[in-house]
């Protein structure tokens, strides 16, 4: 809602002794009479208010509009702002941005002694945009607090006559032509039915209709009785955005009638019983088993930079930016805790004892919440800290668990040391080395290996009801073997343990070109096994790997 009228013939001079009084108690320094009756009414009004010397106003239009990315506008305390489009704004028809609206007036439009003709401007805004603008800019003025808590609309005509009728008296204006009053959107009166008994259900005390009514007349609202114990209220226009249900009337009455008053006692409650929290329960268990295992946990901050993205060579375009960020080292939330996690790792190079292993679990954010786990060590070899990532998957009793090769490169991993990890066909996460640039702009020079996994989907897929197998009473056979093969290891791996039931253990050994050595148990835990049922069991199972 905004209005405006044009006044002519003014005389800028000094304010009179009791406006003068009125602001200088208030904190405000009187500068001439035009700019102190504006300051004056807004105090007064609680609703800002402001003025432009007319003949500024190069195209003699005011155009409210939004700006447009790059635009530049002079404030009245002479500094200029480059606007990054959305902020509320008033053009004077020839280009020229004459009004940061809501936050301060600009310079091209400013009263000075000169000023023979002006245009008085009363408004309210969006105070979503208003708040916006002036976090922005960094100009936290009196007018932008006041319209981030949206005053009533309706005061702005009020407002706007006696702002004429100080102007007329104190600078001697002529009203130069009629008045503009634009609404945008009316507000719409609310109406809320309450309930004597839910009244007295949510304060914990007998409330009788009378004294309901009586102090919600006194607070500005319309009752209407409905019957004996219900009624309606109609919402003042100045709480059109505080109270919106019931719980706002009673908090009110509440208020009024005097907390003291209410007696102390405990609310009467069903016996609710208590839930616990699947992913919850399952963060709590894998923190501490890592902690039994030796690891640290680490815990960063969820803002990252620009240059941390760079030295990760990560790509920024789904990233969350911050509109309104504290320094530019906490511009983004983070995609991924890796970065932070190497970050971790060289503030400790040098200051630790090697090897050194961390942890973090916590949310990532693209652009929704998402619990991650990322784990990294540094001075371990492949297998064992791969080792580590087993046991921790092993606790969470996840079935069927793989790894496949990663052949492509996909920062900041590095290809052919990297793994994709899965639970049957659940994609569960990354693990491997680190793409060798990105280890350098870290300065990291023993081995680091890192894990990045989907805590949301492990948790769905951990077991809860899982059984243990007695250790035999009989000796397991071991045998070596060695398989021809294209697939890759984990699938190799696979394919043995579902050959047999008898198959109890398998363990990778090495590789030379296709050729991949196993250490495979067999054990029954009824009896002892031949060698003739061992050799029965390998030799279909070189049969099926060459058929695979």
């Amino acid at each position: 809602h905004f209005a405006a009228i044009v006044l002519d013939k003014l005389t800028v001079k000094d304010s009179p002794k009791e406006i003068k009084d009125q602001l200088e108690l208030s904190g405000v320094r009187p500068l001439n009479n035009l700019i102190d009756i504006t300051n004056y009414l807004t105090l007064c009004f609680g609703q800002p208010v402001h003025i432009f010397d007319y003949d500024k106003i190069l195209g003699q239009q005011l155009i409210l509009r939004e700006s447009r990315a790059g635009e530049k506008l002079i404030t009245l305390d002479g500094k200029t702002h480059q606007l990054r489009g959305g902020d509320i704004v008033i053009e004077d028809g020839r280009g020229r941005l004459i009004d940061l609206c809501g936050i301060m007036g600009g310079k091209l439009s400013e009263i000075d002694e000169g000023t023979k003709r002006a245009v008085l401007f009363v408004q309210t805004y969006n105070p979503k945009k208003i708040r916006r603008t002036s976090l922005y800019t960094q100009e936290r003025t009196l007018a932008a607090q006041i319209f981030e808590k949206q005053p009533d609309s309706r005061l702005v005509i009020p407002t706007l006559i006696e702002g004429v009728n100080l102007l007329v008296k104190h600078a001697s204006a002529v009203v130069a032509g009629d008045s503009i009053d634009y609404y945008f959107q009316k507000p719409i009166p609310k109406t809320i039915k309450l309930d004597l008994k839910q009244l007295n259900r949510l304060i914990g005390y007998d409330f009788d209709s009378k004294t309901t009514s009586t102090i919600l007349t006194n607070l500005g609202f319309s009752v209407k009785k409905i019957s004996t114990t219900s009624f309606e209220a109609v919402v003042p226009s100045w709480r059109l955005h505080d109270v919106a249900i019931p719980e706002d009337l009673a908090e009110e009455i509440a208020r009024v009638y005097g907390y003291f008053r209410l007696e102390s006692k405990l609310p009467i409650t069903a016996n609710l019983s208590v839930t616990s929290d699947p992913l919850l329960d399952w963060e709590y268990q894998t923190k501490k088993y890592l902690s039994d295992l030796g690891f640290t946990e680490i815990f960063n901050y969820s803002l990252v930079s620009k240059e941390l993205f760079e030295r990760v060579l990560m790509a920024r375009d789904h990233s969350v930016i911050l509109t309104n960020p504290l320094s530019n080292e906490f511009e983004y939330m983070r995609p991924s805790l890796i970065p932070s996690l190497l970050m971790d790792l060289e503030k400790n190079q040098g200051k630790l004892d090697l090897p050194i292993h961390i942890f973090e679990l916590s949310n990532i954010y693209s652009p929704k919440e998402h619990p991650i786990l990322a784990i990294a060590t540094q001075g371990l070899n492949y297998r064992h800290a791969k080792g580590y990532l087993e046991a921790i998957l092993q606790s969470l009793h996840l079935t069927n668990v793989s790894f496949v090769l990663l052949t492509k490169d996909s920062n900041p991993w590095q290809k052919n040391q990297t793994a994709e990890i899965y639970s049957d066909k659940h994609f569960l996460g990354i693990y491997g080395a680190i793409n060798p640039t990105i280890k350098t702009s870290f300065g990291l020079t023993d081995n680091v290996y890192l894990a990045n996994l989907d805590f949301k989907v492990i948790s769905e897929l951990a077991n809860t009801n899982y059984t243990y197998t007695p250790i035999s009473d009989y000796p397991d056979m071991i045998e070596d073997i060695t398989i021809q093969s294209n697939q890759s290891i984990g699938k190799i791996l696979q394919l043995i343990k579902q050959e047999s039931k008898l198959i109890t253990k398998v363990i990778y050994r090495t590789s030379l070109i296709n050729k991949h050595t196993f250490t495979i148990h067999f054990n029954d835990s009824k009896r002892n096994l031949t060698q003739d049922e061992v050799n029965k069991i390998k030799e279909s199972l070189l049969k099926r790997m060459q058929k695979e």
